[in-house]
């Protein structure tokens, strides 16, 4: 992302079993890591799957209706991590799902249903589906994944205070992740995945660690790079960072305890 060679202060953050932070400019960075655990790739999810050909990538809920994009157009065999972040958003949105990411159950939504493993919400219909099955994103679904955006949000911003500075100071932040390439910024602000920053100054680069593998491999100048870059990074041990357990457990809501950090996210 050449964050390392520019002045402006960036983030780049890769959300995937760990997210990785990293925060500075072509003087310093620092960085950390949270384990984040596999809800965004699709692992400890009912109908989770990775961003391959017949995942949920987006989903909308309008009016009770649920409309939603796979990835190749093909029929819905299960949902990735950025149709999960999609759904969530869209569920709270709706008052189907609560702060505390459980369902309202006083709802009379037919799409709101009781099954063995819990509440669940229907997002695809047998008739729909490759399986035939229904495709379903259940209350332990949702709480697996508002656990692991509570550990990258509270990664971040426990970096973001040991260095001193706010969100809105940041120039830019990188997305990274295997994510579909429909991941919804405003769906990840809203789950508190993301800072509550200008919109424009969120980008999302793909899979960035295959990419700068390539680099390296095929560039000797940029392997060199790597290395130095390597070297002038401080890692923060978030294990032995006090303040960090107190970020995540603060993170365990939608989108978070602290309203003032979300000021544009309204439910």
């Amino acid at each position: 992302c050449g964050m390392a060679d520019r002045p402006e202060i960036q983030c780049l953050i890769d959300v995937g079993t760990n997210g990785e932070i990293a925060i500075g400019n072509n003087e310093w960075i620092v960085c950390c890591s949270a384990s984040a655990g596999p809800a965004f790739e699709g692992g400890g999810t009912k109908w989770g799957m990775r961003a391959t050909k017949g995942a949920i990538e987006k989903v909308s809920i309008k009016d009770g209706r649920v409309s939603y994009q796979t990835i190749g157009k093909a029929r819905p065999r299960g949902i990735c991590g950025s149709g999960l972040i999609d759904a969530i958003n869209e569920l709270a949105i709706n008052k189907i799902l609560g702060k505390n990411g459980k369902f309202n159950m006083s709802l009379k939504d037919e799409r709101l249903v009781v099954e063995d493993d819990g509440p669940q919400y229907i997002l695809a219909l047998p008739e729909e589906t490759e399986t035939g099955e229904t495709v379903t994103i259940t209350e332990t679904d949702i709480g697996n994944l508002i656990k692991s955006k509570g550990a990258v949000f509270a990664a971040l911003k426990s970096l973001v205070d040991y260095v001193g500075l706010g969100f809105e100071q940041l120039e830019a932040v990188y997305l990274a992740g295997g994510f579909g390439s429909s991941l919804d910024i405003s769906s990840a602000i809203g789950i508190g995945l993301l800072p509550d920053i200008d919109l424009d100054k969120i980008q999302f680069i793909g899979n960035s660690s295959i990419m700068g593998a390539r680099m390296a491999l095929l560039s000797g100048s940029s392997y060199e790079m790597a290395l130095n870059v390597a070297k002038k990074m401080t890692n923060i041990e978030l294990s032995k960072y006090a303040p960090f357990m107190n970020e995540f457990m603060a993170a365990l809501f939608l989108p978070h305890t602290d309203v003032k950090l979300f000021p544009n996210v309204k439910y």
